[in-house]
């Protein structure tokens, strides 16, 4: 099944896209190029750093919304991720905006279990997708990272890094596990080198 932005945009305003994805799998980059995309397909966005532990997810977030022009809503480091994400929503209805795009951590800090953290994000915010970014160069564990993920519920994949490995194992074994669409394939780190998925185009490269 195919994911129609505008049809989710029209039954809800702002609709709310949370990431999730472990620490390098290129979670946080993957959410500026979808922002870039939403922007150049007339859609607008406003970004929500709901990694709250790893500083630098914060900055790369912060580097890329000014970038492309879109605001950032943030809280002080350590803060509740599920907070965060909520004043984003409140911000995204006072302006009109269309989307929400929330980064999520990837490790848990010591205290927390990483899966209990985003289900309290999804209680609370109750996103309207719930989007895995995984790095196609994962392999076996491509299909645990997904099982886990889907404890708190997988709506759609992402796909990164696949211009290194152009037969995506993870791939087909990710889809097979979830039975969820494929939104993106990530390449390069340029904000174009992102397609939305084509099912044809890709079963034809796998048998080239």
């Amino acid at each position: 099944d195919e994911i129609d932005f505008g049809n989710i945009e029209k039954s809800k305003k702002p609709a709310t896209i949370v990431f999730f994805g472990f620490n390098g799998s290129g979670k946080t980059t993957s959410i500026e190029k979808v922002a870039n995309w939403m922007m150049k397909n007339n859609f607008t966005c406003v970004l929500a750093a709901g990694d709250t532990w790893r500083a630098a997810a914060e900055e790369q977030l912060e580097i890329h919304a000014k970038n492309l022009k879109v605001n950032l809503i943030k809280h002080k480091h350590g803060a509740d991720p599920a907070a965060v994400i909520f004043d984003a929503i409140e911000h995204a209805k006072a302006k009109g905006i269309d989307f929400v795009l929330a980064d999520t951590a990837g490790r848990a800090h010591t205290n927390v279990n990483l899966m209990d953290q985003m289900k309290k994000i999804v209680r609370v915010n109750k996103p309207d997708l719930k989007v895995l970014v995984i790095d196609s160069l994962t392999g076996n564990d491509a299909v645990l990272q997904a099982r886990m993920y889907n404890e708190v519920g997988v709506d759609a994949v992402i796909f990164t890094k696949v211009d290194v490995n152009e037969k995506g194992g993870a791939i087909i074994s990710v889809t097979n596990e979830l039975k969820k669409p494929i939104l993106f394939l990530g390449s390069g780190q340029e904000y174009e080198n992102f397609e939305k998925f084509d099912a044809e185009r890709f079963v034809g490269n796998l048998l080239s």
